[in-house]
């Protein structure tokens, strides 16, 4: 099996894959305050692909328990799901399974009566995007950027 030089591209180990990541979670932040719809579009879905692939640097790396750590993440399971469903286009089997993703849209920012947070930056009015799963329970894009880049930082 030939291997592809990805040196020459600045990836040389799972911590420039990490930093892609953060760049991407930093561009849909720009995105989302801009509100520059292709820009949003294109950034959720590099921020859910590399969020997932970057389980192969690892493993190739030697990284013990990196589909165990994903497994016990419901965010990664997700990013996971997120990925495959768009490399394939349908997605038939979750790997969240206890509560798959039901869809991924674009909304208003809305407030209830629990705690919200958002970027300062942000007006009020604004459009973001959410994950939707089969609970009803929904991460609010940038939120769930934070945590794939928080969680694949603690396990580097």
């Amino acid at each position: 099996m030939k291997n592809i030089n990805f040196s020459k591209i600045g990836f040389n180990n799972s911590q420039d894959v990490l930093k892609k990541i953060k760049r991407d979670r930093d561009i849909l932040k720009k995105a989302l305050i801009k509100q520059q719809k292709s820009e949003l579009n294109d950034s959720i879905m590099n921020l859910y692909t590399s969020g997932y692939q970057i389980k192969d640097w690892l493993k190739v790396e030697g990284y013990d328990g990196v589909e165990e750590y994903i497994n016990f993440n419901i965010e990664l399971k997700v990013c996971a799901d997120l990925c495959n469903g768009a490399k394939h286009k349908i997605l038939r089997t979750f790997r969240s399974k206890e509560d798959p993703v039901k869809n991924i849209y674009s909304s208003e920012i809305t407030i209830d009566n629990s705690s919200y947070t958002s970027d300062s930056m942000m007006r009020i009015d604004s459009d973001t995007f959410y994950i939707e799963l089969e609970s009803s329970k929904k991460y609010e894009i940038l939120y769930f950027a934070n945590r794939i880049v928080e969680l694949w930082t603690k396990f580097i």
